[in-house]
This record gives C-alpha cells, sequence and structure tokens, in this order.
C-alpha cells in the first residue's frame, strides 16, 4: 500500500475544500478616509486641520480600572476617521524611534532607512477622565429616560501644546437609550479592555459618549 505523506494528504484535503465552495468568514473593518503617504507629507504645519496626540483616559469611576486605554484608542481612531484632524500617535511612539534608529544602523541599506528628525509636534493634547461608568444607571447628574441603562461620563481638556493651558474642557454623558451612533467610529469589535461589554448595553453607552466627544471636539472654535 501507497503511503500518503502528511504534507500531501493536507493539500488534497485543502484542494477538496474549495472544490466544495468554501469561503472565507474574514472581514475587515476600516474608514478608507486616511491619506497617502505623500499627502500626509505635503499637510502644511499650519493648515487647517489641527495636529493631536491623545493620552490614555484617567479612571475616576468605580468600576472598570482598565478601560482608560481602550476609551483613548476609540476617541484617536474616531478623531481620525473624520478627516479633519492629523493624529499623531504617542502611546506606541517608542517603537518609531527604535525602527529609525536601527534602520539607521550600519546593518540597514541607507536608502531604506527612515529619516531621522521628522516627527510631527502636537498642536493640541488631549486628555480625557473617565468619572462614571456604570452597567446599571442609578441616576446623579445623568439624565435617564427609562430603566436598566448603562451610562458613560467623561471629561474632556483641549490642551494648547505651545502654552499648556487649557483650551476648552467639557463633560460628555453617554447612556445605551439612543441607538443612533453615526458613522464616525468604524463599528468593529472593541478594544483591548473593553472586550467583556461587547454586545452589552455598556458598548451602546460608550460609542455613544465617544460619538458625543468627537463631535464637541470637532465643534470647538480654537
Amino acid at each position: 500500500m501507497r503511503i500518503v505523506s502528511p504534507l500531501i494528504r493536507l493539500s488534497l484535503l485543502g484542494a477538496l475544500a474549495l472544490a466544495a465552495g468554501c469561503t472565507s468568514t474574514a472581514t475587515v473593518v476600516s474608514s478608507g478616509n486616511g491619506p497617502t503617504i505623500a499627502q500626509a507629507q505635503a499637510v502644511p504645519y499650519n493648515g487647517p486641520q489641527y495636529r493631536v496626540a491623545i493620552s490614555a483616559f484617567d479612571y475616576k469611576a468605580a468600576k472598570g480600572a482598565e478601560i482608560g486605554g481602550g476609551m483613548a484608542d476609540m476617541l484617536a481612531d474616531s478623531l481620525f476617521n473624520t478627516g479633519r484632524f492629523i493624529v499623531l500617535e504617542r502611546e506606541h511612539l517608542n517603537e518609531v524611534t527604535q525602527e529609525q534608529d536601527l534602520s539607521n544602523s550600519s546593518r540597514f541599506k541607507p536608502q531604506t532607512a527612515a529619516p531621522i528628525g521628522q516627527l510631527e509636534g502636537a498642536q493640541l493634547l488631549i486628555r480625557g477622565s473617565i468619572t462614571a461608568f456604570e452597567p446599571a444607571c442609578k441616576g446623579g447628574s445623568l439624565i435617564i429616560l427609562s430603566g436598566n441603562q448603562a451610562c458613560v461620563t467623561i471629561n474632556i481638556r483641549i490642551i494648547d501644546a505651545a502654552t499648556g493651558r487649557v483650551v476648552n474642557a467639557t463633560t460628555v454623558n453617554g447612556t445605551s437609550a439612543s441607538n443612533t451612533v453615526g458613522l464616525v467610529f468604524a463599528r468593529g469589535d472593541m478594544p483591548i479592555g473593553l472586550g467583556a461589554y461587547s454586545k452589552t448595553p455598556m458598548e451602546q453607552a460608550i460609542r455613544n459618549c465617544i460619538e458625543a466627544a468627537v463631535n464637541s471636539i470637532a465643534a470647538t472654535k480654537l
């Protein structure tokens, strides 16, 4: 009897699966609003789009202490998707600088090295703090339209990087009452730290809160 190797067996199984009409279940969620590299580099430093850097949110509520980074990520993605801001990476900026240092070492082709000295500074710093995070609202300063709602409150501060002055401070309340969140934030999976709230009223409250924060920041006259 002829012995079929495991590699050939796997190839045959793959071919049979394709012949049976199997299709991929993978999906891609993307805003599609990003500029090309050339377009991004061509934007003037004093152009109409503000260069912003977003810090991880401070957590000052009673529950969910690991959610600050995830909510900051959602805000950064949403601001980018509006096309009205140049969002600068700060949380993982060390990875960019490490790549620049590595590629400019003698081990790499000089023509492929990322140039040093072209990182961009932020005009505005956006900081947030989470002051309420309730999977089941109990009242307080939030407006509750019906029972069994989830509630999130964040304070947003916009800081002028040149002077350190706070130029805008806004409190944003979000509840799960409304399902009318727009398309500013690509509705993919929840970020790390927020996955436990996926497909719950709290997810809707978080998304509504982020949406309201983005609208507020975009409308701010600076």
